[in-house]
């Protein structure tokens, strides 16, 4: 049984952070919606992930695996959170990503700060679904995937402790 909730477990998380990380380059890369940064803190669990996925894959199973992966779980979500409030103007995020505009005293101040600042910004929606934008979506994602780790270990300790 162990074995099984091991082999399916990490299949399952790798394929569906696979799945999230090719979707995401495939909206940047091949329809045009380049990242803001708080889009591409996003990615970096994921990355994380699915390193751990298959260093499961070779390595004999251990409980840390797991706990890692629940752990950038909730940080995908939290970070996904954060984004969807800053995107739904409820928080402000730093100026660099957002549409907020300062006071300038030059032409040449004008040109140094758009210069420094990224073409998406992170408080602007470019694409949605169903009224839901990609960190929207993502917050559903991650907590869902939240759960099912959560679900995943109850029944691997639910197991070891029927056989005791």
């Amino acid at each position: 049984m162990v074995e099984n909730i091991k082999k399916y477990y990490f299949l399952v998380v790798f394929t569906v952070s696979l799945v999230v990380i090719s979707g995401a380059y495939i909206l940047e890369f091949f329809f045009n919606f380049p990242p803001c940064e708080l889009c591409i803190y996003q990615r970096v669990p994921y990355f994380l992930i699915l390193f751990i996925c298959i260093i499961s894959f070779f390595v004999k199973y251990n409980n840390i695996h797991f706990y890692s992966i629940f752990f950038l779980f909730f940080t995908s979500f939290l970070i996904a959170f954060f984004h969807s409030l800053v995107e739904r103007g409820v928080i402000e995020y730093s100026s660099g990503c957002t549409s907020s505009v300062d006071d300038f005293e030059s032409i040449e101040d004008l040109r140094m700060h758009l210069d420094s600042v990224s073409l998406t910004k992170c408080d602007e929606i470019l694409f949605s679904v169903m009224g839901f934008s990609l960190a929207n979506i993502n917050t559903i994602v991650s907590l869902s995937l939240v759960l099912f780790n959560i679900y995943f270990i109850q029944t691997l300790y639910g197991s070891r402790n029927k056989k005791s």
